[in-house]
């Protein structure tokens, strides 16, 4: 009998905790999921373009000279990525704001930026985005830069940074 009472007891109490703990909630679960990046090709991130020395009799007759090809490189791209637009940007020169400054102790001079088709990539955000197709998980944009006479040029240094940056489609 007192087996009987035991168990009956053990089945009251585990009935009135079950009602004890049959309350019920909600909670949101949220989240974005990210189209993808690319990786910038070793050496890409982080770069220095060096130009040939030019004479400043040469530059003041010429306006420009000694461009340096070059391009940026992105690989690893996420699947499904169609295109990279690259946005270039930095410091205007105060004589001529689609070049960027010199902040070299060279005179009456600033960087030319260009894209492969020779056009101008304005410092000052004028026509400073270039697009190109990600093809093989990778993309690849060809630019030039070098030296553009803004007054009268002095001998000097030459020294100046771009900044660009990338969104993907």
């Amino acid at each position: 009998m007192m087996r009987t009472f035991l168990v009956a007891m053990g089945t009251a109490v585990l009935a009135i905790h079950a009602s004890a703990v049959a309350a019920q909630t909600q909670f949101d679960i949220t989240g974005e999921i990210d189209p993808g990046t690319c990786q910038w090709a070793v050496g890409d991130d982080d770069r220095t373009i060096t130009f040939d020395p030019i004479d400043a009799s040469v530059l003041n007759a010429n306006g420009s000279g000694n461009f340096q090809t070059f391009s940026l490189t992105l690989q690893n791209c996420a699947p499904g990525m169609t295109s990279a637009t690259f946005v270039f940007g930095g410091t205007s020169d105060t004589s001529d704001p689609l070049r960027f400054l010199n902040t070299g102790s060279a005179h009456g001079t600033a960087v030319e930026l260009e894209s492969a088709d020779n056009l101008n990539i304005g410092a000052n955000g004028t026509n400073n985005s270039r697009t190109v197709p990600v093809i093989d998980n990778g993309a690849v944009i060809a630019l030039r830069a070098g030296y553009w006479r803004v007054g009268a040029v002095t001998a000097g240094s030459v020294s100046s940074v771009a900044t660009v940056s990338v969104t993907y489609q």
